[in-house]
């Protein structure tokens, strides 16, 4: 759960995306504007809200139907280090759980939700993560602040820990970055690949 809504000085495991994409875009630089603080667009939008507003809801009704116990994600989990800021839907013992709402259900996970489990893995050090998917229809937009959970809706994937994209791909691009959060600098493709790339932490 998102507590803290700035996105300033901080990368979270939904940025997870963009840290991997490409760097030559203006909706990197306009996203690194963010970070640095210069101006805090807000990437929000009413579906979003949605989503944020059904997550405990959902978590409830998956903890009913399948006679489970999900602790809430209360506070995020903080790398100074690396500016890594993650925030947790739900806990459990052996793994972390993500909740996502979507207008029509997918069959197979998404790029950018499996980036962002990963990064949610490394940081609490857990090898699965339970992604619970919800299928949004027109009144759960509408009645989003009463919400009725249909547990029919939900689909569970579990994705698992791999260690190669943390450690060999996103870890030396977050080091990076993190290293021009701190310089106020803005990044660079080529000194990237010529001063971290492939580089150990």
């Amino acid at each position: 759960m998102i507590k803290n809504q700035s996105r300033s000085k901080w990368f979270g495991a939904s940025d997870t995306s963009i840290i991997m994409g490409n760097w030559d875009t203006t909706t990197f630089l306009n996203w690194w504007f963010v970070k640095l603080g210069y101006h805090n667009k807000s990437f929000s939008s009413w579906k979003m809200q949605c989503g944020n507003l059904l997550e405990i809801p959902i978590i409830r009704e998956i903890e009913r139907q399948e006679n489970i116990k999900i602790r809430i994600g209360r506070h995020p989990y903080y790398n100074i280090r690396l500016r890594l800021r993650v925030n947790y839907d739900g806990l459990r013992p052996d793994r972390c759980v993500e909740i996502k709402t979507c207008s029509k259900m997918f069959d197979k996970v998404p790029l950018n939700y499996w980036q962002q489990t990963q990064v949610e893995m490394f940081k609490k050090k857990k090898k699965l993560c339970d992604l619970y998917a919800y299928e949004m229809t027109d009144d759960d937009y509408a009645n989003a602040y009463f919400p009725k959970i249909d547990y029919e809706r939900i689909k569970r994937f579990e994705i698992e820990y791999d260690e190669d994209f943390i450690e060999k791909e996103y870890k030396p691009r977050l080091k990076y970055l993190a290293s021009c959060l701190r310089r106020r600098k803005i990044p660079s493709r080529s000194d990237y690949e010529q001063n971290y790339c492939n580089k150990s932490l």
